[in-house]
């Protein structure tokens, strides 16, 4: 009994993983080996102001056929199938928008804090990831409109935060919040709750394995991933009753400079929305689980 109920408790753990996993698994065919650069500093007077681009993207991108795209592994905007293929909403977002350039995509999966840093050095053409548009990130790089927007939002861990009901209650000394660096959550964690600790991860998948295995009090992230955990591990996480720490609008990012390249991006994003096409993609990906099966 014993011996099955810890296989049946590391099936869990590795469903977990499957599902809410963002580690960058960077396929041969999609995107080639690098060294990480310098993630982007935490606040805006460290951020450097990058050179302003001078390429005509468009034309670029017209002429070699194809859209190289970042894209950061977080469920459900991004993530690979059983069949390791990249799906999810930004996976969607990104192949329309290819179609409609008359171009292929090309993916480039990246750790969220190198995004930036990666669009600057070329590494690919434009940042599709749930990327919510900050004063610092626009220092930086030049934003579409929005196309989306992200609740960010905390979870407790049973075991260790089951009391927490409350903004206040988490706001204590000897509270420890799980975040993924360079994420807005992280921001909105240190403000929200400057009393306790605050544990930086470099991938989602470590952080909600604390959360659910009870080494972490809480986590706060984007939603509805952490809805998403709460029905998935019922008996070890719970989402309190509280408005979000903060709703930010997602954009895609471009370099500097080219704003041609984002006024075609504003004009795709303004007809995708007429036709309704952004929003009925939202409404699978986030309002519904239809899409668990095929991970």
């Amino acid at each position: 009994m014993k011996s099955s109920a810890v296989s049946a408790s590391m099936q869990r753990m590795a469903g977990l993983v499957l599902l809410l996993a963002c580690a960058v698994v960077a396929q041969a065919q999609e995107s080639p080996a690098s060294p990480p650069p310098p993630a982007i500093p935490s606040t805006s007077k460290d951020v450097e102001i990058p050179t302003r681009s001078t390429v005509d993207m468009l034309a670029e991108i017209k002429k070699s056929g194809k859209l190289r795209v970042g894209v950061s592994e977080i469920v459900p905007w991004a993530m690979h199938d059983k069949d390791g293929n990249l799906v999810g909403f930004e996976i969607d977002v990104a192949r329309k928008l290819a179609r409609d350039m008359g171009v292929q995509v090309e993916f480039h999966p990246d750790e969220f804090r190198y995004l930036i840093p990666d669009l600057e050095a070329n590494r690919f053409d434009i940042i599709v990831a749930g990327f919510s548009i900050e004063a610092r990130r626009a220092l930086a790089v030049n934003f579409s409109q929005p196309y989306n927007v992200t609740d960010v939002t905390i979870a407790a861990s049973k075991k260790l935060g089951g009391e927490l009901k409350t903004m206040e209650d988490f706001n204590k000394k000897g509270i420890t919040i799980g975040v993924v660096e360079g994420m807005t959550s992280e921001d909105l964690a240190a403000l929200a709750f400057p009393k306790a600790s605050i544990q930086t991860y470099t991938e989602d998948s470590a952080l909600f394995s604390d959360l659910v295995a009870g080494r972490l009090a809480a986590a706060v992230a984007d939603n509805p991933r952490l809805d998403i955990l709460a029905k998935l591990y019922p008996d070890a996480v719970t989402v309190p009753t509280v408005a979000p720490l903060g709703r930010f609008p997602a954009a895609f990012a471009v370099r500097r400079g080219d704003m041609d390249f984002v006024n075609y991006l504003n004009s795709w994003i303004a007809a995708r929305n007429a036709d309704q096409w952004i929003d009925t993609r939202r409404k699978y990906w986030f309002k519904s689980t239809d899409w668990a099966g095929s991970l």
